[in-house]
């Protein structure tokens, strides 16, 4: 799962608790602020669950003020690739 948001105080605390509701398990997580804004951020996810979880988790994740968009794809690789392309950035 791919997430953007504003880097606000306390915002990956919210989701995490989004996830810790619906007994969500995350495998990795990697955090990272955007380079041009440093006031933007971005959350990358490993997690193992359900498509249909994953969906419901989505829905709520949109649902905060301060996230802008919400993505996820099927498949470890698929993390892996936007995990080295956020360590390349930087």
């Amino acid at each position: 799962m791919e997430l953007s948001s504003d880097n606000n105080f306390s915002v990956l605390n919210r989701i995490i608790n989004i996830l810790n509701r619906r007994r969500v398990r995350i495998k990795k997580l990697m955090a990272h602020e955007n380079e041009e804004d440093v006031r933007r951020g971005g959350v990358v996810m490993l997690l193992y669950t359900t498509v249909d979880m994953i969906e419901k988790v989505k829905v709520q994740l949109e649902k905060l003020i301060e996230v802008d968009a919400v993505t996820y794809h099927e498949g470890n690789q698929v993390y892996q690739e936007l995990s080295e392309r956020i360590i390349d950035a930087d």
